[in-house]
């Protein structure tokens, strides 16, 4: 297991084309399950993730250990183990991610549809840098507009924005 360190904003939704065409720049379509609660303060998830014409299965076990850290045990799965742990969903959301290498840190802007997170996301998105250790600096490209930051609190995290799974 390691440590996740990041920390999370609410920023205007940048041009997208613009984002596209930076170098590196990856687009990625998700659609992220959590699963039914077996333990307080642990999240589990699976992922399937899309990107151009390749999909894959992640499943993802946190536990929080600060504001800003959590002990995360991560693991690419194959398509029938994803199925499985489907059977156990309780909360789902879909979005797609751009992200970028800059200055030494991977800019990540998650994109939802218009139905999640409602107009508090009109117009927004979410921007997640991960960091080495808490106190950590870094930079942000000045395309990127932050509203407000978002680390630590429940507000448009996507575990509040994900809707439960109709069976």
């Amino acid at each position: 297991m390691a440590v996740e360190t990041e920390r999370k904003f609410l920023i205007r939704l940048p041009d997208l084309d613009f984002v596209k065409s930076l170098p590196e720049c990856r687009v990625r379509r998700i659609r992220q399950t959590y699963l039914i609660k077996v333990k307080k303060g642990l999240e589990r998830r699976v992922r399937r993730i899309e990107e151009g014409e390749r999909v894959t299965w992640v499943f993802t076990r946190k536990e929080k250990l600060t504001k800003l850290s959590r002990l995360e045990d991560e693991r690419e799965i194959t398509e029938e183990e994803y199925r499985a742990f489907y059977a156990e969903a309780d909360t789902e959301l879909t979005k797609t991610r751009y992200s970028f290498p800059f200055e030494g840190h991977v800019m990540e802007i998650d994109v939802y549809p218009p139905e999640i997170g409602g107009p508090g996301l009109e117009g927004k998105a979410v921007l997640e840098v991960e960091l080495s250790d808490e106190a950590e600096e870094f930079a942000v490209p000045d395309f990127l507009v932050i509203e407000k930051e978002l680390t630590g609190t429940k507000q448009f995290s996507n575990k509040t924005l994900a809707k439960p799974v109709r069976g």
